[in-house]
């Protein structure tokens, strides 16, 4: 690479938060996959004050920790209240982006570079809460289609890229004129970002059918046929919707096939 391409190119850090240090068998699996295909990028492990993680960096020594007060690893509020703070992403304000990189989540390839490229704000996969569409078959990919057309769409932050900047720069007008946000800080960044009128300006978001390119949550079989049988970047929650779709392709993955 060039001196000119190094500059010119978005700076990324993937983010793993974990909030305690005896990770699942498919926590590991979703770390692992991570370290093999992300290991190019600088990752952080996002973890309470005194979290004793040394096993985990001993196994990967890639891996550096930051951190923040156990309070808001302690519940759902906690957390979703750290990640709508203008302080968290000031934390990362070094980077252009940042991968949040849930351990429930699952990347297949190297596409960071060109999502981080593709000029959003804020990208997640594309979720609707709506029991119905949490698993739907190939067949039933209109009906899915019909249902985010149709309905309000979550960009699920579990697997999300983050632009920096303009999420310090969303959280300082957005704090201007609405009271602190208690919902989950995905909606926030999603829903809100388009609902609300003063805030449409402030962040890029993509529409479902981009979004789909970047990663899969529920009904990922009909996601499947929606992007032309072509698999994402990732995935989110693959073990709650639908394993058995995700099953053969991610050994596949793993297996370097």
């Amino acid at each position: 690479m060039s001196q000119t391409e190094s500059e010119t190119k978005p700076s990324v850090v993937v983010v793993i938060p974990i909030y305690k240090v005896s990770l699942t068998e498919t926590e590991k699996r979703s770390l692992r996959q991570c370290m093999r295909v992300l290991s190019a990028y600088p990752i952080r492990l996002l973890t309470p004050e005194g979290l004793p993680v040394g096993t985990i960096l001993a196994e990967y020594p890639h891996l550096e920790c930051i951190t923040f007060e156990k309070t808001y690893f302690e519940s759902i509020a906690g957390y979703n209240s750290l990640l709508t703070s203008a302080d968290f992403y000031r934390a990362f304000s070094a980077y252009d982006f940042m991968l949040i990189y849930q351990l429930d989540a699952f990347v297949f390839e190297d596409r960071l570079a060109e999502w981080c490229a593709a000029g959003f704000d804020y990208i997640g996969a594309p979720s609707l809460h709506h029991p119905t569409y949490d698993a739907l078959e190939e067949t039933q990919a209109q009906d899915f289609a019909q249902a985010l057309n149709s309905h309000r769409v979550v960009l699920n932050g579990g697997l999300s890229l983050r632009r920096i900047s303009a999420m310090i720069r969303y959280l300082k007008i957005y704090a201007l004129f609405y009271p602190v946000w208690r919902g989950n800080e995905d909606m926030l960044f999603s829903q809100e970002a388009t609902r609300l009128l003063p805030m449409k300006v402030f962040l890029k978001t993509p529409k479902w059918k981009q979004a789909l390119s970047f990663a899969f949550e529920k009904s990922p079989a009909a996601s499947y046929s929606l992007t032309q049988r072509r698999l994402p970047f990732g995935c989110h929650a693959w073990e709650r919707y639908d394993y058995a779709f995700w099953k053969p392709l991610m050994a596949a993955s793993e297996a370097g096939l």
